[in-house]
Order: C-alpha cells, then structure tokens, then sequence
C-alpha cells in the first residue's frame, strides 16, 4: 500500500472546486439533463480566473495536473491557466482522470430521500441509481494511488487537481486518513476555492493535521 509519509522530496497538492455552475444557481437541472454537460456561469469563469491568480504561474508551471472530466470542470481549468499566466504545455501533464467526477445522486428526486439518509447514514447512503459519499471516497482513493505512482515516475514536487465539492472532500479524507465522523465536519468549499495539502513545515495556517500533513483552505463546521 502506498504512504504519503514516503515521499522522498516535499509534495506540494493544490485542490480546486470548480467554479459556479447553472446548477449551482437553480439554472439547470443536471437529473434532466445530464450532470457532465452543466456549465460555469460568468460569476463561475470569474472565480476559476481569480483561483488561477491565487495559486500562480509559479506553481501551475511544472505541476501534475488532473480534472475531472466534466464540462464545468473543463472551463475551470482554462479560465484558472488564464489567471496564473500558464499554459497546457507549461504543466508536466494534464490529465482528465472520471474517477474525480461528481458524486452521482442518480435519477430519483433527491429531496425526497432525505429520511433515507438519516435512517442509514448521510456517508453510507447511496442515492437510488446514484452513488454514497463512501462510494466517491472508494474512487477517489484508487485515484490517490495511481497520482501517487506518477508523481513518482514523474519526480513530481507540485499537483493540481480540479474537482467537486464531495470528490475534494473525499480526497482530503483519504490523504489524511481522517475518521467518518471527521469527515462529516468538513462543509463543501465554495465555487473556485482553493484546499491546500502540505508537509507540516510548510503550512502554519492549517484546519487539519494528521501524519505530517497539514490541509488548509478548509471549512470546519462548529461543534456544539
């Protein structure tokens, strides 16, 4: 099994929910139409280029870069490479990789599922025709090994990955190694935020830590 902990040189991950979509603003209903086709708003390519110009030319130049392959997610990169003054070439490889698409909620309504999910459990549940949070952190976690692998072949030092809101989620759950219930604090990001994954020493602003990682750019919802 692969250990984060054995990285020979200090890895650098930057995580990117992709901007705001029509979904996100009740402009599009990704159960008719199909969740992969949903595009950025102009508020959404605004965010993407802002995340570009946060992150840098000096980060994305020479980075592993994945994204799902989700049309909003396409624009982000785009939008994000405009931002940091970067091009395609500049990166060591862009790769779309599906395992880092959305959580599928499947084809029933959502909203009427709701007890469902507390009777079994908002992780455990899998949405009719659709997919669990436990589900996406399965895909996510073989993702996390085959980027770790490459990273290797690649001496790799920095990687950029563009995602969803659950997929990022689930990805910082995996690489930390965090519990359920530590899972289950950590709100979405907003549309175009930026979670950073980092050696201990190179992050002094941080939410979590575990292994000699830090993340920050994380939303931890108050415990009462």
């Amino acid at each position: 099994m692969l250990v984060a902990t054995a990285m020979p040189r200090p890895l650098i991950i930057k995580l990117v929910r992709h901007g705001q979509s029509l979904a996100n603003v009740d402009g599009f209903d990704p159960q008719l139409a199909g969740d992969f086709r949903t595009p950025l708003t102009e508020l959404g390519m605004v965010q993407a280029h802002a995340a570009g110009e946060s992150i840098g030319h000096d980060f994305v130049a020479g980075s592993l870069v994945y994204l799902s392959p989700y049309w909003r997610t396409r624009q982000t990169l785009d939008a994000l490479l405009n931002g940091a003054q970067a091009t395609c070439e500049q990166a060591i490889g862009i790769y779309e990789d599906p395992r880092l698409r959305e959580q599928d909620h499947g084809y029933a309504n959502v909203k009427d599922q709701a007890h469902k999910r507390e009777t079994h459990g908002w992780f455990y549940y899998r949405y009719e025709g659709g997919e669990s949070p436990a589900d996406c952190y399965d895909r996510t976690s073989g993702f996390l090994e085959s980027m770790m692998r490459q990273v290797e072949r690649k001496s790799a030092s920095r990687v950029l990955i563009i995602t969803h809101g659950m997929a990022l989620r689930c990805f910082v759950m995996r690489f930390l190694r965090l519990s359920v219930e530590q899972f289950e604090v950590i709100e979405n990001p907003h549309n175009g935020e930026v979670v950073t994954i980092a050696p201990t020493e190179s992050l002094s602003d941080f939410q979590l830590e575990c292994g000699g990682w830090r993340a920050n750019g994380l939303k931890i919802r108050a415990q009462h």
